[in-house]
Parts: C-alpha cells; structure tokens; sequence
C-alpha cells in the first residue's frame, strides 16, 4: 500500500490545476507542468509524449531537462521503447536499472547524449482515447522510483491531459466560430458587392445608350450612377479594412467644435436634398480633448449620414449634434434625429458586422466600424430610438489633455 501523496506533491497538483484552468495556451501550461513535475519529483529530465493522429508516432512534445532540445527531435514507432510499451498496454512501468529492461530505446540516449539510469512511465488519457505518456528520468538522490513516485505522476498525467482535451476544445471551438464569420462575410460581401456591379452594369448601358444616340443627357445620368457606385465601393473597401486591422487610435489635441461643424457641413448637401436640416451646439470646454480625431470624425459622419437617411421626406425633419462633459472623466457627443425611429429588435443588431437597415443601399459595416473605433479609444456607444419618433446616439470617450486624465 504506497504512502499517501506528501504535502509538497499535493501543493503541486494544486498549482498545476490553477495554471491548466487560467490559460488555453497548450505549450506554455504543458511546459509548467512538466516543469513542475521535474522539480517536485527531483528527477534530472522529463518527457511529455504525445500520439501523432496521423502517423501513430510517438513524439516528444515537451521535454524538461539538459537535452531537452534534442529530445524533441525523436520519433519513436507505435509500440517502441518503453514509452511506447506503456502506451501501448495503458499500463505504467517503473524501471529502475533500464539495462535490464529489453523494452529500453537506446538509440534515444546515443541521439542525445544523455544517460538514462531509471524510468516512471504513465499513460495520459482522455475520456475515450489515450492521448500518450509522461515519463520521469532518474532520480537525484539515486533513490528509486517507488509506488508513491507512480501515484504522483499518474495525478500529473490526468492533470496534463485535462489541459490538452481544453485546448483541443477551445482550437475546435474557435475553428468553428472562425468559419462562421468567414461564411458570414463572404455572404455580407458577395451581396455588397453584387449591388454594386449592377449598378455600374445599369449606369454603363445608359451611357452606351446616350453615346450611340448622341444624348448628353443620358451619357450624365449613366455616368453619374457609374461615379455613385463606385464611391459606394470606396467606402466598403475602407470599412473592410477598418474592420478586419487591430488598429490603436493615434492621439493628438482636439477641438471636438470642429469634429462636429465639419461633419455637419459636409453633411449640408445632402441633408438638403433629403429636406432634412442639421445644427450642432459647441462647448468651450471640449477644445483641448485628445482622441483620435479622424477614426472619431468617422463615427460622427457616420451617425450624421444615417440619421438624415432616417429623416428623408418627412416633415419638419432635424438633426442634431451636441457635446458635454458628464463627469471629471468622460464626455460624450449626441447625435439625435427625428425620424423613423427604430424597434428594439433592430436596436439590438445594429453592430453586428453586415447588418444594414438600408438594403441595397447600405454596406452593413458603417457602425460596427463606428463600434470597432470607440472601443479601441476605451469608449462605448449607446442608442435609444423608438418608432415614429427619432433616434439618438450616445458617443462616450474618456477626456484626456496634456496626456492626464482629468
């Protein structure tokens, strides 16, 4: 009856469950664990070995010791050595003079140089396949291996396999979101983009039509639909890259008076033709604030253009554009329209990559990107809309001048 695991062994198996639980990252958790294995065992090197699913090989995933490197080079066959044997019959083997075991790969010592004396190996298991083993070489004290030896590691090895059945989860997980989103912007892009060609096909038949009949006329109004699209392929292409690039936000001293009249002017054409009228509202106290000031007038144009959309053809249509300080920390810029308003269902899959309330006319990027760039300046974004009575967009950004937040 071997002795029950010793305090420190029981301290290790703690710390390797604490490391297997805080990170997915497989190498670095296998690392610490055989790390801590080698220490606590006090043996000279030890090994992680893991089945190649496609060769049935065994190979040296992870190996603590002088010759680690060169361990990781070996390959051993289905059955070979005595990893391969444990492997092999899911039984364990204690082998404390391994010249007298026939088991023994020696071509593993003459590869490395290292010179193995004593071997404790133990399988590694999930819940229905073996995984590999984990042996242990040659204990410091020339002392050897013994059943409370075997129980310790064998504690190891089910910790081990845990965290490789977490990390094969958390790949396949990501592997399936990954495709998801790929199918999903494939399928946003192809729609996108296919609006576009037929636009520019219809533009470009009239203006063949206007250039065989000689009609300027025509030749203007195809023309003008080609240049529409193609400004149309512009932004999607910027959003695209906007959306798909970690970027952070480079920071410079900003009047926010000038983010919003420049937004608001250049919005005024527009707005006119939909008979929409925009004003914005300045605040002294916002002149020196330190954002990014293009990835910000970008959420504002952006905010701007949908609520005149949003207010076409109505009466007594309005958009507004104002700014405040809301505390010591933070300020936000409004932009709130009068318009169609929205239903909760439709607020709720704004940023959501794709997603357009405009149908052809809309890319279903402009506020995720809007999103995507708030977040990287620590922001949030919020919006309260109701049917039939308008929107408002709520930007929140932390204020900073001089580099210190105030």
């Amino acid at each position: 009856m071997p002795d029950l695991i010793t305090t420190s062994q029981l301290s290790a198996i703690f710390k390797i469950s604490h490391t297997i639980n805080s990170h997915l990252e497989l190498d670095n958790v296998l690392e610490d664990v055989m790390n801590v294995a080698t220490i606590v065992m006090k043996v000279e090197a030890s090994s992680l070995v893991l089945i190649d699913e496609e060769t049935g090989d065994l190979l040296f995933h992870i190996t603590e010791g002088e010759k680690a490197k060169i361990m990781k080079q070996i390959r051993m066959k289905p059955g070979q050595g005595i990893v391969g044997a444990v492997v092999q019959t899911q039984k364990p083997a204690i082998v404390n003079d391994v010249s007298k075991d026939p088991r023994f790969f020696k071509s593993a010592d003459k590869k490395s140089g290292f010179q193995t004396k004593s071997i404790l190996c133990v399988p590694m298991n999930s819940v229905n396949r073996t995984l590999g083993a984990i042996e242990v070489l040659n204990k410091l004290d020339d002392r050897g291996f013994d059943d409370q030896d075997l129980m310790f590691l064998e504690a190891i090895a089910d910790q081990a396999a845990i965290a490789i059945e977490n990390a094969m989860l958390h790949k396949k997980i990501v592997s399936n979101e990954r495709m998801a989103a790929i199918g999903q912007t494939v399928s946003g892009l192809a729609h996108c983009i296919k609006n576009v060609l037929n636009g520019i096909q219809g533009g470009s038949f009239i203006v063949d039509l206007g250039l065989k009949k000689q009609e300027t006329p025509k030749i203007q109004k195809g023309w003008s639909i080609v240049k529409k699209n193609n400004v149309f392929m512009q932004e999607l292409v910027l959003d695209m890259l906007s959306y798909s690039k970690e970027r952070k936000p480079e920071y410079a001293k900003t009047d926010i008076n000038e983010i919003n009249e420049s937004v608001c002017n250049l919005m005024e054409q527009k707005a006119k033709e939909k008979g929409v009228s925009i004003t914005w509202k300045p605040n002294q106290k916002l002149t020196e604030v330190e954002i990014d000031p293009k990835g910000i007038k970008r959420c504002v144009l952006n905010l701007v253009s949908n609520a005149v959309d949003a207010c076409e053809n109505l009466e007594d249509a309005k958009v507004k554009v104002t700014s405040e300080i809301i505390s010591n920390k933070y300020f936000k810029i409004d932009i709130s329209d009068n318009g169609i308003g929205m239903p909760p269902e439709v607020q709720k899959k704004l940023f959501q990559v794709f997603f357009s309330t405009k149908g052809s006319k809309g890319t279903g990027l402009g506020l995720a990107v809007t999103h995507k760039i708030i977040k990287e300046h620590g922001g949030n974004i919020k919006v309260k809309s109701k049917v039939g009575e308008g929107t408002a967009f709520n930007i929140i950004l932390p204020k900073k001048i001089n580099n210190n937040e105030l």
